[in-house]
């Protein structure tokens, strides 16, 4: 029945007739079957038979979604996430978005990695959205690519970030030097920080940040770095740097992966900022 409704919605093998179309997604839908549900939601979102009703699409549109159909999962992750049709709710998004995405859908794997980042959502998890937004670019969805990219280059900075001392974290942290730095989404990098035992987390936003370096044993990163994880109100330093410390200058090795580091940190700051 709801393929009879599509074929009268676009005229494939029958005259196109709406009310048609209508009659027969109703008979689909009240089987209670997900996708003759989605069908009729369909009808509403583009008027075949009916009035546009942007309302009675959502229900029908979860419905279909709660009885078990992945494509109306997806849309409906995708209305909410989007905002466009309905006001946003990146919880609901989320909720819906995991079964489009365990379902193979690319666009949901976006949108599930993406708000798998967001620390406002319970139940952040930045590998489980890593390795979303990377599916999602493998399956050759494009929004999906440059976020893949710039968690690649995130690894290359992590990779080389590791004890290097920090030389502008203001007067408590000068002369300590990192722990550890891993992507907090596909622009931000988490650092953290140690002088003498005492821990300091730091975020970089590549978005706003620009990268220089002096010599070939320093890196400055100027922008918005972030203390904790709450920009209203925290801790906003414009600028630090990344050294390799007195021991360390003599070692081709380490100079080497302060190379590696600085490049890493530009690529970061290019591909950010083409984000917007």
């Amino acid at each position: 029945m709801a393929l009879i409704s599509s074929a009268y919605a676009t005229g494939t093998g029958v005259p196109e007739t709406p009310s048609e179309a209508l009659r027969w997604a109703q008979r689909a839908a009240a089987t209670g079957l997900p996708y003759g549900i989605h069908v009729l939601a369909l009808d509403y979102l583009y008027g075949t038979g009916v009035p546009v009703d942007h309302a009675r699409y959502l229900g029908l549109l979860r419905q279909a979604a709660d009885a078990g159909s992945i494509l109306a999962a997806s849309g409906y992750a995708t209305e909410n996430f989007v905002g466009k049709l309905t006001p946003r709710n990146w919880a609901v998004a989320k909720q819906y978005a995991k079964i489009g995405a365990e379902g193979g859908i690319k666009e949901s794997k976006m949108i599930y990695g993406t708000l798998l980042f967001d620390r406002s959502i319970p139940g952040t998890d930045p590998v489980a959205a890593a390795k979303w937004v990377r599916a999602a670019a493998s399956d050759g969805y494009a929004l999906a690519q440059p976020a893949a990219r710039a968690l690649q280059i995130q690894d290359e900075f992590s990779q080389s970030a590791a004890k290097l001392f920090v030389s502008s974290f203001g007067n408590s942290l000068v002369g300590g030097h990192t722990l550890s730095a891993r992507a907090e989404d596909p622009c931000v990098t988490r650092l953290v920080v140690d002088k003498d035992g005492t821990t300091g987390v730091f975020l970089i936003n590549w978005q706003e940040t620009s990268v220089a370096t002096a010599g070939d044993s320093f890196l400055n990163l100027t922008g918005a770095i972030l203390n904790g994880t709450d920009r209203i109100g925290g801790d906003i330093r414009n600028s630090f740097g990344l050294s390799l410390h007195r021991d360390q200058l003599d070692v081709p090795g380490e100079r080497d992966r302060m190379f590696g580091l600085s490049v890493a940190a530009r690529a970061l700051s290019s591909v950010c900022h083409s984000l917007g």
